[in-house]
């Protein structure tokens, strides 16, 4: 064989691996194109799924009645999304089941598709009002200076229930019955327009100005929690509650949620430090929390939070079923709420 045709071979074979190589980059180029265009699809469909939910908890909060499937088809951007809402019941209780789906395209078969599983919810406990200490969260109390107290005869005697964990160093310090209740979770979501409008005619609404004012001795917080016979004072904090140094006596029922109006799923906290005493029943969606002083910090009536209940030093909660009685009378509604919330999919899942 002389050397042309030695060379024609090695250019012919040269030829034929740089086609093998060039096909096999263009074949993983348009394979890692496909999974990057998928992967994004499959995020906006979420994002399409994620938005119904939220339609769904409003269209919910008008309607809670509302059942059905593929409701409120909503075309969004490059795709769209539907919802289905069954009724279902959890240990005796009823819930809605919010199903949500996200589809790329807009129209036509869907190429990917994301959904969302919600379970929601819209009542008070029927234990809502009977314990003094009543956490949908954790217990923590340290020390043993401390006092938990309810003091109606059994089974009345509730004095602490709480959801995930429990942390007491000194137990005996506690009167009444203790008892955990996962189902308490996430805290009852009341109806906060409608104690806004309660609080607003009690001239009882705190914001940050009016908070600020209280802090340096201009304004002051109600010191009886009746706001006339029978009815309670409905004390509204828009922003954190901290209470510091003496105290004094202050009352009513203490609603801390944030401005909910324009920040519905707002968490703020309650803390209080020092000496002094609280004639009344405090709400937070997050944590209550209690350094007592050398005096002691008192708390005749109850509290209910939604992240943990937090006792340090010389602290005491008592039961006042009389304050319970009128926070009741207050026929408070309830407002509809995500309880779970799962995501049903791989986000590289193609839709079938």
């Amino acid at each position: 064989m002389n050397k042309r045709g030695i060379a024609l071979i090695v250019a012919f074979m040269v030829i034929v691996v740089l086609t093998i190589l060039g096909t096999a980059i263009v074949s993983r180029s348009i394979s890692e194109r496909f999974v990057v265009q998928r992967y994004a699809e499959s995020t906006q469909a979420f994002w399409l799924a994620e938005a119904g939910v939220n339609r769904a908890l409003k269209e919910l909060k008008s309607n809670y009645t509302t059942v059905g499937y593929g409701l409120w088809p909503t075309p969004m951007g490059q795709g769209r999304y539907q919802i289905d809402v069954a009724d279902v019941t959890v240990n005796g209780q009823a819930y809605k089941k919010v199903t949500a789906h996200g589809i790329i395209p807009l129209t036509g078969p869907a190429r990917a598709e994301r959904v969302v599983e919600t379970i929601m919810s819209k009542f008070i406990p029927p234990n809502f009002y009977d314990n003094a200490v009543y956490s949908a969260g954790e217990v923590d109390f340290n020390g043993n200076a401390f006092s938990v107290t309810n003091n109606l005869p059994a089974p009345d005697n509730k004095a602490v229930i709480y959801s995930e964990e429990f942390d007491v160093q000194h137990p005996e310090r506690i009167t009444g019955t203790i008892t955990q209740d996962t189902t308490i979770s996430p805290l009852a979501l009341l109806d906060f327009p409608q104690l806004l409008a309660l609080s607003q005619g009690q001239n009882n609404v705190y914001d940050a100005a009016r908070l600020e004012k209280v802090k340096k001795g201009q304004e002051s917080f109600p010191v009886s929690f009746w706001y006339s016979p029978g009815v309670a004072n409905v004390v509204y904090v828009k922003e954190d509650l901290t209470l510091k140094g003496n105290i004094g006596t202050v009352g009513g029922f203490y609603v801390v949620v944030g401005d909910v109006i324009t920040n519905p799923t707002g968490v703020f906290d309650a803390e209080i430090n020092g000496n002094g005493q609280v004639d009344g029943v405090i709400y937070t969606r997050g944590e209550f929390k209690v350094n007592g002083g050398g005096g002691g910090l008192n708390v005749n009536g109850g509290v209910w939070a939604g992240e943990e209940i937090d006792l340090n030093g010389n602290s005491h909660i008592t039961y006042e079923q009389s304050y319970m009685d009128a926070i009741e009378a207050l026929n408070i509604n309830p407002d509809v709420q995500v309880n779970s919330w799962r995501d049903t999919q791989n986000p590289y899942t193609l839709a079938p």
